[in-house]
């Protein structure tokens, strides 16, 4: 028998209940990991379960996220299952989207008991979560096993292809597999994992570490050599082949650099299961450098200018270890998001037989447009909170390397394709902004980057399904060519970093005015006003803002990731030169949109089609 919140009691067969998540401490982890498991304002858990005292489990991995459950599923009650080795009392609390929290019910258990509570959701349609504390003055008490469960109606228990795109990283990527290995140990559904590797280093099999592996990842692996696609040809790779061979009822695809949590990708496959139609469902992003950095928590696409940003409400790069879920208000409302970036993503077998493979866009933006894609077909995408990874922060990366040419050009095609204005004015003026705040830190070759790729906008869409390498070493030749290009330095411990800075980096123009007569100046500056020759202070890129090194003649920017080093020196010839081109490929751009629209949209389902990329980019004979 369980009871329910309200005190009634119901019976309950044994097998009409399925567990979706498990509570749990990670002790084999880093202890830095520990405050998205337990709230970090109780006292600290013993090695095999909760000490006595009190512990809080209103945090990110522990908590039930009831809104999401209760809006995507048709589940409308959940059940907690506890049991403990000695008397202590339970408290079950749920919030509501304001953050505000009560306690719903609170019941002494006993040695060798099992409490047992069925909770309702249909109170939770804005957001919300479930979560639990314990107290007991016996610090020998601990918590055997907890489990949140909800009613089995019958819900498949898909099966799941791992997809991973890799480019020499070998040793990341066994780390994956090595993680791999641990979900398929606890149960996961996870039949086929294709590697799809693009480098040109030895092949993951060829690994030293390869025959440690989990003997079941080694029997489910298959890694397909081919010439470099980018993320967007090898995670279409492996959509193509497990679609092709019917592998599977899920197509998760992942980053080679990320680190999992094997029970929390368990809860993405069993959310999907009983979502009430084909759901993708994302993974939240926590940061490797600082684990309990929590990324974002969803993120949308602005329709005026199309660009991405977090959904609004969310707070960007927040901080999870030193607040729980009671002092965070904001994590309890329900986020709907436009799409869920691919460090880790599972993408129902059907949804890519309705909607396609991604864009051939080598890289950035396949993700947001393969969620704009299926949002059109009526396919919702969530970003689930419980399921995350680990990866390499974005912050302290060059950004305005080669790949500007692709964030540029594959954002524009992007709103081509799905965009509703009739010129995409908003597009056109925000990147322009863009390209005056680049210039005036003097990114060169960020701008002749961009410039091309408002050239190559022009040419015919199935161009795409041509594009090799040779495009990848073009832009790469391209940047060389100018001295902001970042260039590795081999004894960072020898860079002395200007952390004193200038009365002007620290004052900011406030208010928009402020703010056009600031930058029209600097623009005047970098157009008419000679260089001086002075010495460049490194700084971190943190300051590589135009508000901060506009005003500078010559600075040295600082990448952490990588050890890279961008020598800016400003240049009045390479200012003006890159202002004219850019305003005239954006004027052409603008005059040209609608005519380019028609061209883009009438080619998309050709470039999408499972048949016409496995005969444009997969029809080589590759090696296995």
């Amino acid at each position: 028998m369980a009871r329910t919140a309200d005190g009634a009691y119901r019976s309950v067969r044994k097998d009409s209940w399925r567990t979706v998540q498990r509570t749990y401490l990670p002790f084999d982890r880093p202890t830095e990991t520990l405050p998205l498991y337990v709230s970090p304002h109780t006292e600290a858990p013993a090695a095999d379960g909760a000490n006595g005292g009190s512990v809080s489990m209103a945090a990110y991995f522990s908590a039930f996220p009831a809104s999401y459950w209760r809006t995507w599923t048709s589940c409308r009650h959940v059940r907690l299952k506890i049991q403990v080795n000695g008397a202590c009392a339970v408290t079950i609390y749920a919030s509501n989207e304001h953050g505000d929290a009560v306690s719903v019910l609170s019941r002494d258990a006993t040695n060798g008991s099992s409490f047992d509570e069925i909770l309702p959701l249909d109170e939770f349609r804005e957001g919300g979560w479930y979560w639990f504390d314990v107290v007991s003055p016996d610090p020998d008490v601990k918590i055997i096993d907890a489990k949140w469960q909800v009613e089995d109606d019958g819900a498949k228990q898909g099966a799941a292809t791992i997809v991973i795109t890799t480019h020499d990283r070998p040793e990341t990527c066994m780390d994956l597999l090595e993680g791999v290995g641990e979900v398929i140990g606890l149960g996961g559904r996870v039949e086929h994992i294709f590697v799809v590797d693009h480098g040109r280093q030895y092949s993951v099999a060829d690994n030293p570490r390869f025959g440690e592996l989990h003997p079941e990842v080694i029997r489910r692996l298959r890694v397909v050599k081919q010439r470099n696609l980018g993320g967007a040809g090898g995670f279409g790779r492996g959509m193509h082949e497990s679609i092709k061979e019917n592998l599977s009822d899920y197509v998760v695809l992942m980053d080679d650099d990320v680190a999992l949590d094997p029970e929390s990708f368990i809860r993405g496959l069993d959310f999907a299961d009983f979502c009430r139609e084909p759901t993708i469902v994302g993974a939240h992003m926590f940061e490797m450098s600082e684990p309990c950095v929590l990324s974002t928590f969803g993120e949308r696409v602005d329709r005026r200018d199309y660009m991405w940003d977090s959904v609004p409400g969310v707070v960007d790069s927040f901080d999870l270890s030193l607040n729980d879920l009671r002092r965070t208000p904001w994590l309890h409302r329900r986020f709907d998001v436009d799409y869920n970036a691919w460090w880790t993503c599972l993408i129902p077998a059907d949804v890519i037989r309705s909607v396609g493979l991604p864009l051939p866009v080598f890289i950035k933006w396949d993700d947001i447009e393969y969620g704009l894609r299926a949002g059109s077909h009526g396919i919702p995408t969530v970003s689930l909170p419980g399921f995350a990874v680990w990866h390499e922060s974005w912050r302290e990366k060059d950004a305005h390397d080669w790949q500007a040419y692709y964030l540029l050009r594959n954002r524009c095609i992007a709103a081509l394709i799905h965009s509703r204005h009739r010129r995409g004015t908003g597009l056109v003026l925000s990147n322009l902004a863009f390209d005056i705040e680049s210039l005036l830190c003097m990114r060169y070759s960020t701008a002749a980057l961009r410039r091309q790729a408002l050239i190559d906008l022009h040419r015919e869409p199935t161009d795409l399904l041509r594009e090799s390498d040779g495009k990848l070493a073009s832009l790469i030749s391209l940047r060389q060519g100018f001295l902001d290009s970042s260039e590795r330095t081999d004894h960072p411990e020898k860079i002395s970093i200007d952390t004193t800075l200038h009365l002007s980096d620290r004052t900011s123009p406030k208010g928009k005015v402020a703010t056009v007569l600031h930058m029209g100046a600097l623009i005047c500056r970098h157009a008419f006003r000679r260089r001086r020759h002075t010495v460049a202070p490194v700084l971190p890129v943190v300051m590589d803002e135009w508000q901060h090194i506009g005003h500078r003649d010559a600075v040295d920017i600082y990448f952490p990731y990588g050890n890279l080093v961008s020598r800016r020196r400003r240049s009045r010839s390479l200012f003006v030169k890159s202002v004219k081109g850019l305003l005239k490929e954006h004027v052409r751009l603008w005059w040209r949109w609608p005519e380019l629209a028609r061209r883009y949209q009438s080619s998309a389902s050709h470039l999408v089609s499972p048949d016409t990329q496995g005969m444009h980019l997969f029809g080589e004979k590759d090696s296995r």
